[in-house]
């Protein structure tokens, strides 16, 4: 497979976010591929592993430093943005989000940086339902913390292109998959190997997939391209797939068929139902795990030693297993039936907001890319996930 070269022979590039899915990738491609001298600004080094292997400066800094970054800043001639944060409490992702990308942009002003490329999101269109979406949809809040703080920080990547001249260019990709991906594709796989996945409404709605090659490829691009600068770029595959096609591709892959057909209204309910029963199990093992003398009292009193005894004396072991699959969800057996019956995999249910993002017909334009970056996907999704099913192998997640 060919993938896009550009010659950055001799400039400095930044890359935020380095650890991560895209960024771990594009400090790959830019060191191997493109001849660039690569700075990673980190978190913390533990996660650094990946590019370590490569002959990269890796340094340690907080974002929302503003002296701090502009020191890690100075000398770069190129800033790529892939920090993203949706981890921790609300507050702290909107400060990395949103400060952490403003803290960015006054040190590319500081230091005269000539191109930054910040890394968004689809999510910065909002609900988007169905039909053809392109650049010239209008942005919308999501109601997300992530999404509106990554479509905060698209906001003020621009404020400082007009204000300031910057030159900054906003790549908004979609379901990005690939080896090491967390969200589309490690817990897809997790998930398919634990438990059933839902396809809500039969799983009709298109899933607007692109593999990470394809996305450092635009980066790359943009990165080069003056026609870039000021430019919004929706970044997907050729076209979409639906997410039948999509989770029973790499249920494939593991071997086994663990999905099920749920209308909506059905998968809700019992998403709602769920949350209520594990919060309030979650509420009282916390309250035990947490509190050692409230675990001994209870355990010590008269009540519990007695209702233990008697649950050991007079239910039957065949009752006690009913009970304890009703707590954990599993399938209860017919009592009736002489045969035992193959114990179905659990159901992963999914939020609501996810299922209605799956249930629409969206189909992503990636027409302005293809026409100013000159993008041209070379993965489609069977390919993509040739190459995951490598990694996934190499990497142990298929047994």
């Amino acid at each position: 497979m060919n993938l896009t070269k550009v010659d950055l022979s001799g400039k400095n590039v930044l890359v935020t976010g380095g650890t991560g899915f895209i960024g771990g990738r594009l400090i790959e491609r830019l060191v191997r591929d493109c001849g660039a001298k690569v700075r990673a600004l980190v978190r913390n080094y533990s996660r650094a592993a990946r590019i370590s292997r490569y002959p990269v400066e890796i340094v340690k800094s907080n974002i929302i430093d503003g002296d701090a970054v502009q020191a890690v800043v100075a000398g770069s001639d190129i800033i790529i943005n892939c920090m993203a944060s949706t981890d921790g409490n609300n507050a702290n992702q909107r400060r990395v989000n949103v400060e952490g990308t403003r803290n960015l942009l006054n040190a590319a002003v500081s230091h005269k940086v000539e191109r930054i490329v910040h890394i968004s999101t689809i999510n910065a269109y909002g609900a988007v339902g169905d039909g053809d979406l392109d650049e010239t949809r209008e942005r919308m809040y999501a109601g997300d913390v992530y999404s509106d703080s990554k479509l905060n920080a698209e906001k003020l990547a621009f404020e400082y292109y007009k204000s300031h001249q910057l030159p900054v260019s906003v790549l908004q990709p979609t379901i990005v998959f690939g080896p090491f991906g967390p969200a589309w594709t490690t817990r897809i796989i997790n998930e398919l190997k634990t438990g059933r996945v839902i396809l809500v409404d039969g799983g009709s709605g298109l899933c607007n997939v692109v593999y990470v090659d394809d996305v450092v490829s635009a980066i790359l691009l943009a990165v080069t391209k003056t026609e870039a600068i000021g430019e919004a770029f929706l970044i997907s595959g050729k076209e979409p797939i639906t997410w039948r096609d999509f989770y029973l591709g790499h249920a494939k892959m593991l071997g086994n068929n663990n999905v099920v057909d749920m209308p909506f209204a059905e998968a809700e309910r019992f998403f709602r139902k769920s949350v209520k029963k594990k919060k309030l199990i979650q509420e009282s093992l916390e309250i035990l795990l947490d509190y050692s003398d409230v675990r001994w009292r209870v355990k010590e009193t008269n009540e519990v030693q007695a209702m233990t005894r008697l649950a050991r004396t007079l239910v039957p072991a065949k009752i006690r297993s009913t009970l304890k699959r009703g707590l954990t969800g599993a399938p209860a057996s017919d009592e009736n039936q002489s045969e035992p019956q193959e114990k179905l995999p659990p159901i992963h249910f999914s939020h609501p907001a996810v299922l209605r993002f799956q249930m629409a017909k969206t189909n992503v334009r990636i027409d302005k890319a293809q026409k100013l970056l000159g993008y041209n996907p070379a993965f489609d999704f069977e390919a993509g996930l040739n190459k995951i099913a490598d990694w996934a192998n190499w990497a142990g997640l298929i047994q």
